[in-house]
């Protein structure tokens, strides 16, 4: 026990020895001694502090060739820190101050993904994940052969995987709120921007027994019109579907009892 409590003893000294060196190069007007704490505490993972004065260097540096070393750790230490927002920043700053450095790929590629850890959940508003999926595919664009292509390829996937399940549930949403006609413009929309989703069988046939459910409701007058338009759209469905498909039996029905609805109509109207 008395051993323990002469390492805990030690160990509280060392660590206020440290603190206080610290504190006294970060208060210092010394560049070198503020370059070599900043670099020791990065290597230590100790990015708050390692931040903090590398921030002084910026202006300290700022028309010397060690300010690309700088920035480059500024820009790390803040994607260590999670603080993605600043990291993108400072990469971006990066690349367009530092055009001619090895880094200036990494940096590139930084920004962008540090802008991909900011994207919210797919019901939430997309247009930040589309921004980010062009931003990487234009970077994959320029640099086709960097160390990042697949990485990045991999994350134009996800984020294509999420933008699908976005555009898939706001069509299942207008269904359920009884909005038929705006769920068959949204199911056509989903499968014209991806035309490769995992849903697309169940989005053809709610499109047929949405315009189904649309037709029904219309008064008798339109009501044929848009009972031709199930027709078509079976046809549409029946085109990349067979009796196998999970919701082909539904959707033959469907087309059955329009066929039915549209020859009793024309015999009264």
């Amino acid at each position: 026990m008395r051993i323990n409590r002469v390492f805990v003893v030690l160990f509280f000294f060392l660590g206020m020895v440290s603190c206080g060196e610290y504190h006294k190069v970060y208060k210092s007007k010394d560049s070198s001694a503020k370059y070599t704490m900043a670099m020791k505490k990065y290597k230590e993972k100790d990015y708050s502090r390692a931040v903090q004065l590398f921030e002084q260097l910026r202006d300290i540096y700022r028309r010397t060739d060690s300010l690309e070393n700088v920035y480059y750790h500024i820009a790390m230490s803040y994607y260590h820190l999670k603080d993605y927002s600043y990291a993108s920043l400072f990469f971006k700053d990066y690349t367009d101050n530092f055009t001619n450095n090895d880094r200036v790929i990494e940096c590139s590629y930084m920004a962008i993904y540090c802008d991909y850890m900011l994207i919210g959940d797919h019901d939430l508003d997309q247009s930040d994940t589309r921004n980010v999926m062009e931003a990487m595919q234009t970077f994959v664009n320029y640099y086709p052969d960097s160390e990042y292509t697949e990485k990045c390829n991999a994350l134009i996937d996800e984020m294509r995987g999420k933008l699908q399940k976005k555009e898939y549930e706001i069509a299942i949403q207008y269904y359920k709120m009884g909005e038929f006609k705006s769920t068959v413009t949204a199911t056509k929309t989903t499968i014209k921007l991806y035309p490769d989703i995992p849903q697309r069988e169940e989005l053809e046939f709610l499109a047929v027994k949405a315009q189904y459910q649309y037709a029904m409701k219309s008064i008798e007058s339109k009501r044929i019109a848009r009972l031709e338009e199930v027709l078509i759209l079976f046809d549409d469905y029946r085109y990349n579907n067979d009796a196998t498909s999970k919701h082909y039996a539904e959707a033959l029905e469907l087309k059955t009892n329009s066929e039915t609805e549209i020859k009793k109509l024309k015999e009264i109207l």
